[in-house]
């Protein structure tokens, strides 16, 4: 569906084409999306290819190859300790593994392409409690994944690891003759399973433009990876090309300096009690999950980083200074605690139209979620069903004004009345002009207290 910012009534596409911008002087619905990441993983050597939809509940070693605490995850599990749901784009690819036995009515193809697939192998076993039942169990590694029992080869059902395929030439008599004359237990392990990986990127960015999200992040490569400016443009471009109001979060690399509201970077990294250091990529994750799920009237400014009790490096107040200033988000310690030290995106180069509270994440979420529903309530139940004449556009400005209401009943906008919403017919008969005026509340994050001594 169109969308993005405009300057003029000049687009061609049906869509909703949303501008905000602060002024000279100054509870989102059930169905807002929010908690959700897009992000990417490599070297899994398994795997759907392209986007896997995950969440705290997936069963992580069917679909990648590792359980969720592997090193290979970090970044996912991050992540999923805030995300409701995540769309990994998984640049696995290449050809799946296969094995078979003369002594077998089975072919076995890995679900998957890539090289963890070799690490399969099935396991056929005449049951000793009948005769006429057979126990075929597949294994990752040592990790016993699927059992079945069957009586004939067709019983045999895929699982999340193999496909089975009958032989030709045990077809018809449905592999009778060749289960019949096991008596022990026979093991085939898979082979020739490759990877290839996708260089060019391009799939992803695809991909992304195909999916609702909040964030993009990607926390397993390194900060001076190119990934990192290609998802930042990549946010900036569907923020104002096409009206989806997304942020990318990235590490801090001292040759890119985005310098938009749309684009998060981290300054450093944090160490757990064990010593463990994660870095600015890994932490990057964190607060994508973080930032994605954090409700509309919420900011994130001294939001404790679970298990942290050091900053790597520590910033002292100068440094913090000079960094909050260059539009960077700083985790702080004190008392062998981590916090966010102020909850803020890029953006530190203001104009007239983006002033200082554009640079405020949590200022940042209401509007975003005002574009966002707007975007999606117009696409969904405006575009192509409502007659564009004055009870139209009333209709259309009292769904806004409702929404509205519940952003100030929950306390994310304040000193909100209908009267601030004007929809007016536009240039052509088939289009629409809006504006709505709102003051987005913010957090307390500054005390200024005299104490005077009698």
């Amino acid at each position: 569906m169109a969308g993005g910012t405009w300057g003029s009534q000049n687009k061609v596409l049906p869509g909703a084409y949303v501008d905000v911008y602060s002024t000279a002087n100054k509870a989102v619905s059930a169905d807002d999306l929010s908690g959700v990441v897009f992000t990417t993983l490599s070297g899994l050597n398994w795997g759907q290819p392209g986007v896997v939809e995950v969440n705290q509940a997936t069963d992580f070693l069917s679909v990648f190859g590792k359980t969720i605490d592997a090193p290979e995850l970090l970044g996912l599990k991050l992540i999923l300790l805030n995300a409701s749901k995540v769309y990994v784009f998984n640049l696995n690819g290449g050809t799946e593994a296969t094995g078979t036995s003369v002594v077998l009515p089975w072919t076995f193809t890995a679900k998957y392409p890539g090289t963890t697939g070799n690490n399969i192998s099935v396991i056929v076993t005449p049951d000793p409690a009948n005769a006429t039942r057979y126990i075929v169990k597949t294994l990752l590694g040592t990790v016993v994944v699927n059992t079945q029992t069957v009586t004939s080869a067709s019983e045999l059902v895929a699982n999340n690891y193999i496909v089975p395929a009958i032989n030709a030439g045990d077809v018809a008599d449905d592999g009778a003759s060749k289960l019949g004359a096991l008596v022990s237990p026979v093991q085939i392990t898979l082979s020739d399973g490759t990877t290839v990986e996708e260089t060019g990127l391009d799939s992803l960015i695809t991909a992304a433009e195909t999916y609702e999200f909040n964030t993009i992040v990607a926390p397993m490569s390194v900060a001076t990876a190119p990934i990192h400016t290609l998802l930042s443009a990549t946010a900036i471009r569907l923020r104002e090309e096409q009206g989806r109001k997304v942020q990318a979060v990235i590490p801090y690399d001292e040759s890119y300096d985005p310098d938009h509201e749309g684009v998060i970077v981290i300054a450093n990294g944090v160490k757990l009690a064990d010593g463990t250091v994660y870095d600015t990529s890994i932490m990057a994750g964190w607060f994508a999950g973080a930032t994605a799920a954090a409700a509309v009237n919420r900011s994130l400014t001294y939001t404790q980083v679970p298990g942290a009790v050091d900053a790597v490096p520590r910033l002292n107040e100068e440094s913090q200074i000079s960094a909050v200033q260059a539009g960077r988000l700083v985790f702080d310690a004190t008392r062998d605690l981590v916090r966010v030290l102020v909850d803020i995106n890029s953006l530190h180069t203001f104009t007239p139209t983006k002033n200082e509270s554009f640079t405020k994440n949590r200022v940042l979420r209401v509007l975003d979620a005002i574009a966002n529903n707007t975007r999606e309530t117009w696409e969904d139940s405006f575009i192509g069903k409502v007659t564009n004449d004055a009870t139209g556009r009333d209709l259309f400005k009292a769904n806004r004004a409702e929404y509205v209401a519940k952003l100030q009943a929950q306390g994310a906008v304040e000193n909100f009345t209908p009267d601030d919403i004007t929809v007016t017919e536009g240039a052509t008969k088939d289009s629409v002009v809006a504006t709505i005026n709102v003051q987005p509340t913010d957090a307390m994050e500054k005390l200024y207290m005299t104490v005077y001594v009698n």
